[in-house]
């Protein structure tokens, strides 16, 4: 799992975040090569610094399978409870928990490659 910050947006007071699951993507590109996105509300927390430390999200109903997480439970930063993932990012503690709109996307081959952060 690799974490990119985009550059701080002082009219919404908001930082952009990518989490790529998928070992090779880089999360800095701004093509990543997703197929499919699903909109999805995440509950994240950041450092004093504004890195993300850690966040929780809710999969899509249709999102719930082996071959959707194959990446997300590749990791050892992910837990999959149901249908709810946590992640953690190693060495990062929070300290404001913030609510945020999300994209979740998906490979053509119906895999979850990353989380795109507004």
């Amino acid at each position: 799992m690799r974490v990119a910050r985009g550059v701080y947006n002082p009219e919404k007071d908001r930082f952009q975040f990518y989490v790529a699951f998928k070992p090779a993507l880089d999360p800095t590109r701004e093509e990543r090569g997703a197929d499919v996105r699903y909109k999805i509300d995440v509950a994240m927390s950041v450092t004093e610094t504004g890195e993300l430390a850690d966040l929780a999200f809710t999969l899509p109903k249709h999102c719930c399978n082996t071959k959707t997480l194959q990446y997300v439970a590749g990791t050892n930063s992910a837990t999959v409870v149901d249908e709810r993932v946590f992640v953690t990012v190693p060495g990062m503690n929070g300290d404001s928990v913030l609510q945020a709109k999300a994209s979740l996307e998906l490979d053509g081959a119906g895999r979850i490659i990353g989380l795109a952060i507004n």
